[in-house]
């Protein structure tokens, strides 16, 4: 088993203190399908190892190991969501892994963040409960704590229940900019909220489960095959370990440049082919992360990053106004909108991908076929816009992943899972 050790020097020690003092959300009832901090830390650690093998890069990661003390993250209904994990080399924090607090959502492994940018935890709460006690001086604080409110979007929460009425009234922030979020429902062109546990349909249960249990067993044989190579994982990691685990774990990694060109095949394996040659394969497209210049144009710029991908430059003003926006306005754009500009001639002003289309049908297969012809397509969330630039197949667990290059907060890219996404409708950009 994995040891639960911590390594390396103070890990955000002074943000933990600072909330110490606030009081924890009103979370549902815990049940059998709760998951553990300790078995949070097992599930975190082998994809981290998973990760370092796959990418084979010493010298990104040789030093590092993860916190074992997560944060805990809270739907918006309440119901703690995910623990996140931080990993550091030395003292540098270099990613954040996610995994879920709770069975339901699907595989355990829910996002890793590449190059996340660090948040004040104290600071984000103490600015939720200031910014409730001016709006709502007489009222009573119930709770305040850190939340996934508009997925990956994080910030604080802080209810607070008029002593009169006993209405009991919400107040997010954002972590980053310590802004206030209004609370109401996010949509495709407007910002708001929106609970996670609310997109989990009650036919997806099941299937959910069965993927949990399916990251359970590859964990654990996972941690065996560590084990058995004689390497403690709770250790920092080490360029000779590195070593050690490439040659017992059967992994690859592709990292493919853009050829400036749409009509480019790849020469590329067939998945089926790739199943028999190794544990986990990732394919990377080398595709530009911008990040969304005003708060309602993750759409222009995911297109952005789409159509540099294939050679061709735009600015976001240009794309947003060419798919309907107007200066001045703060509504987004919706995804008919979006695929009409992408099908749209180049004389005309489009990306002249003609044979482009949205879908709801949701195939990881059909991702993959797309990464592997070099087709970067977008991944929409019932309130955001990003790109998707790779995958990361895991042929003996449920942990199969999307990598994303969001816009939102400057830009940022991360590893999501595909078991129990949030991703309601994808773009295949098609010329």
């Amino acid at each position: 088993m994995i040891k639960n050790k911590l390594t390396i020097g103070v890990i955000l020690l002074t943000m933990l203190v600072g909330m110490a003092f606030i009081p924890a959300v009103s979370a549902q009832t815990e049940d059998n399908y709760s998951v553990t901090a300790d078995e949070a830390f097992e599930h975190a650690n082998t994809r981290i190892i998973a990760l370092i093998v796959t990418e084979n890069n010493s010298e990104k990661w040789e030093g590092t190991s993860i916190d074992p003390k997560p944060l805990e993250l809270y739907d918006i209904n309440g119901q703690k969501l995910y623990y996140e994990f931080s990993v550091y080399n030395k003292n540098t924090l270099i990613s954040r892994i996610d995994i879920g607090a709770n069975k339901t959502l699907g595989s355990t492994l829910r996002r890793i963040e590449i190059n996340p940018k660090p948040y004040n935890v104290a600071e984000v709460m103490e600015k939720s409960i200031e910014t409730a006690k001016a709006k709502y001086p007489t009222g009573k604080i119930v709770s305040t704590n850190m939340v996934v409110y508009d997925y990956p979007n994080v910030g604080a929460m802080t209810t607070v229940k008029d002593k009169t009425t006993g209405v009991e009234h919400r107040i997010f922030v954002d972590a980053y900019t310590l802004e206030e979020v209004q609370d109401k429902p996010a949509t495709k062109t407007e910002l708001g909220v929106w609970s996670m546990y609310e997109q989990v349909s009650k036919d997806k249960v099941d299937e959910n489960l069965k993927d949990w249990q399916k990251s359970e067993q590859f964990t654990k044989k996972l941690e065996q095959e560590i084990n058995d190579i004689g390497i403690d994982i709770g250790e920092p990691i080490t360029e000779e370990n590195i070593k050690k685990l490439g040659n017992k774990l059967n992994t690859s990694s592709k990292v493919i440049p853009s050829p400036y060109n749409s009509t480019v095949m790849p020469t590329t394996t067939d998945s089926s082919t790739k199943a028999l040659l190794s544990d986990s394969t990732q394919v990377l497209l080398d595709v530009p992360l911008y990040g969304q210049e005003k708060n309602f144009y993750c759409v222009p710029a995911t297109a952005k990053m789409i159509a540099a991908w294939h050679g061709y430059s735009y600015t976001q003003d240009y794309i947003y106004q060419k798919m309907g926006g107007t200066n001045g306005d703060v509504i987004g754009i919706g995804p008919t909108k979006a695929e009409e500009w992408y099908k749209l001639s180049r004389s005309e002003g489009g990306l002249g991908a003609t044979r482009s289309y949205k879908t709801t049908t949701l195939s990881f297969t059909k991702a993959m076929s797309e990464i592997d012809y070099y087709r970067p397509f977008n991944s929409i969330t019932s309130s955001h816009c990003r790109a998707c630039a790779g995958y990361w197949v895991f042929y003996d667990s449920a942990d199969d992943c999307l990598l994303i290059n969001d816009p939102w907060n400057g830009g940022t890219d991360y590893w999501e899972a595909v078991s129990g996404s949030p991703e309601g409708m994808r773009i295949y950009v098609i010329f």
